[in-house]
């Protein structure tokens, strides 16, 4: 397996990856899980759908989206 730059191309939504994130604490960055999620805000039309890093097992911590720069799929399970 193989970092997959975000420019290039995104993971499927909801589905927990490895993902790079950019940290202040770890220099160059730090690894993670984490999935791709959708804002879909539907009770104001003023507000615009949009897509956001979180992790899953900890709902409620997003990160910026600038904040992930690759990510992998999990490996297989022991």
């Amino acid at each position: 397996m193989s970092w997959i730059s975000v420019k290039s191309k995104l993971p499927p939504d909801e589905t927990p990856v490895l993902i790079w994130k950019s940290s202040t604490i770890q220099p160059g960055g730090e690894p993670r899980i984490g999935e791709l999620r959708w804002e879909r805000p539907a009770w104001d039309d003023t507000w615009q759908a949009y897509r956001y890093w979180d992790d899953p097992f900890d709902d409620g911590q997003p990160w910026e989206w600038h904040d992930v720069t690759h990510w992998m799929p999990l490996p297989e399970a022991p």
